[in-house]
């Protein structure tokens, strides 16, 4: 299903959680019971997927793509195609979820006139007001303030404000980690529900923070922690098949091709080996099949600087040499702008 160009699906596991409901209900209360407790479980999820079209509209309204909606059983992902580029964009986002859920109580109140909130006998009455309080308790139980949760999102974007990206995910998973233990525990004395949940939100604020302190590791590096100093020099006159036979021992070392003791080109031990089987007479010269090197980069030179010397239409690799001119290894340009986007990531606001 999509809706306004954002695909929609439901995870199998909510389908077979609605089987296995079904089926228990039906077995200890009969098939009418069943039916009622369906069709509420789907009310409950279209106000999931209503919170989740919420962080939806408000991602693209700030620039940021979606690029689908997955329901589970225990609520749904928006997955944004990007990074929101400052945190109050992701506290905008992340509130909007929790706020179409509000909307939704305030609306069944006000068309019930507040008989929701004790709805006596009448059994559509009831069921609205089940489906009140249920609202009620998505927003409350997503404003916790723990990541992945809406609230642990709305915290990493305030934190972002003062201290940045990279302190304040790991601030809001550490907090989620904390929240999901005290989950568990609760839940193994009291409700299994709560030990599912606690089960969900840590793997996510595990993961979240493991990025964050890898996002860190790139904060303020420079070209000479990035190089790629596994390389073989190899004279231009060198083929294919000799420079295999020199790699033997460490079959993922690049080569640096020289002419008269200059490095003038760059062969990746992918690209070497992707040619050996087509150099069956083992005549072909490893430089016909090798990159041409941009100017030498000083190791101390900063990653966004170093990538500024790249020119968009020439060679893609670089030496990369110490403060006395010796070769260090290669650097890619691939691997700066990696480096780069991930620094931007540990330093934005």
């Amino acid at each position: 299903m999509t809706i306004r160009g954002i695909p929609i699906e439901i995870h199998a596991s909510f389908l077979l959680l609605m089987a296995f409901l079904g089926w228990r209900t039906v077995v200890s209360s009969g098939i009418q019971v069943a039916l009622i407790e369906q069709l509420f479980i789907m009310a409950v999820f279209g106000c999931v997927a209503l919170h989740e079209l919420g962080h939806a509209a408000a991602a693209v309204r700030n620039g940021v793509p979606i690029s689908g909606i997955t329901l589970y059983p225990f609520g749904g992902v928006a997955r944004m195609a990007k990074r929101p580029p400052q945190g109050m964009v992701e506290v905008v986002i992340a509130s909007a979820g929790p706020a179409v859920n509000v909307g939704i109580a305030v609306v069944i109140f006000a068309l019930s006139a507040g008989a929701v909130v004790d709805p006596g006998g009448d059994f559509w009455m009831r069921m609205l007001g089940l489906l009140f309080w249920a609202n009620l308790i998505l927003a409350g139980f997503n404003l916790m303030p723990a990541f992945p949760l809406d609230g642990g999102r709305i915290l990493r974007g305030l934190l972002t404000i003062r201290v940045g990206w990279v302190r304040a995910t790991v601030w809001a998973a550490s907090v989620g980690q904390v929240a999901a233990v005290l989950l568990i525990i609760v839940g193994i004395m009291q409700d299994f529900w709560l030990v599912m949940a606690g089960l969900l939100v840590l793997p996510a604020a595990n993961a979240e923070l493991r990025y964050a302190l890898a996002v860190k590791q790139f904060a303020n590096r420079k070209v000479g922690e990035l190089v790629r100093g596994e390389t073989i020099a190899i004279d231009v006159g060198t083929t294919v098949t000799d420079a295999a036979e020199l790699s033997v021992a460490t079959p993922i070392a690049d080569f640096l091709v020289t002419e008269f003791g200059r490095p003038v080109a760059y062969l990746s031990a992918p690209r070497l080996w992707a040619m050996v089987r087509s150099d069956e007479p083992g005549t072909m010269p490893a430089a016909a099949a090798s990159e041409p090197l941009a100017e030498p980069i000083p190791a101390d030179v900063a990653v966004e600087e170093a990538i500024g010397r790249f020119d968009p239409r020439g060679p893609g690799a670089a030496p990369v040499v110490d403060a006395h001119g010796r070769i260090l290894g290669v650097a890619l340009v691939g691997d700066l702008m990696r480096a780069a986007q991930l620094a931007r990531h540990a330093t934005s606001k």
